[in-house]
């Protein structure tokens, strides 16, 4: 397990970290939240393969980073991307405790998370674009990480699911493939000459 911070000099005020209080108040919601929806029925829906290398954009406490970093080890690696501090260091401290030595968390200042350009097999985006400012940047950087194969599995979460579609769609960098409920698979624009749908999403289930 190792971490990384990244600061930039443009779009600072798009950073604003979250108090620890406020990330506190977060956990303990997202832990009562947890007890009603648990959220391996959402894993079950994101198309994950053993040795896969995943960025979960807007981590939050890592109620996804941890289990789908079970699922992917031991070749795979999964980034846990987030601007609050008390965040990161929360899912550093579960992926100590589990013994997982294939989780990244990265503290960006922009959004530019540092990674290797087309390096990624998977990007989730879960409950994070209503607090997004610059959608432009953000799908730019996830469209740059992204292998040409490569998956976005998005829940828009707080923000409708039509606003969310509108601005994926006007950002340019990503074809809906399905939609199912709040669960978008989207892939990258590039690979759309030959296919309307990646590689990796013909071998997996479709959305339920």
């Amino acid at each position: 397990m190792s971490g990384r911070k990244f600061k930039f000099k443009a779009e600072e005020e798009d950073f604003k970290q979250m108090s620890d209080k406020h990330f506190k108040w977060m956990l303990r919601s997202y832990k009562l939240m947890d007890i009603i929806w648990n959220p391996q029925r959402k894993i079950n829906k994101i198309p994950l393969t053993e040795g896969m290398r995943v960025v979960d954009y807007g981590c939050g406490p890592g109620r996804y980073t941890i289990p789908i970093a079970k699922s992917v080890e031991p070749k795979g690696k999964v980034f846990a991307v987030d601007i609050c501090p008390s965040a990161i260091k929360y899912v550093r401290e579960l992926a100590a405790k589990a013994n997982l030595r294939n989780v990244e968390t990265i503290l960006p200042e922009t959004y530019n998370t540092g990674i290797q350009d087309s390096s990624i097999d998977l990007v989730l985006l879960l409950d994070t674009l209503h607090i997004i400012k610059d959608c432009r940047a953000l799908f730019q950087e996830i469209h740059r990480i992204l292998k040409q194969d490569g998956i976005l599995f998005a829940d828009p979460g707080h923000m409708k699911m039509s606003r969310a579609t509108e601005i994926m769609e006007s950002t340019g960098f990503f074809t809906i493939v399905e939609c199912r409920g709040h669960d978008m698979l989207l892939s990258p624009k590039r690979v759309q000459e030959k296919s309307n749908i990646s590689p990796h999403l013909n071998k997996v289930r479709p959305l339920l």
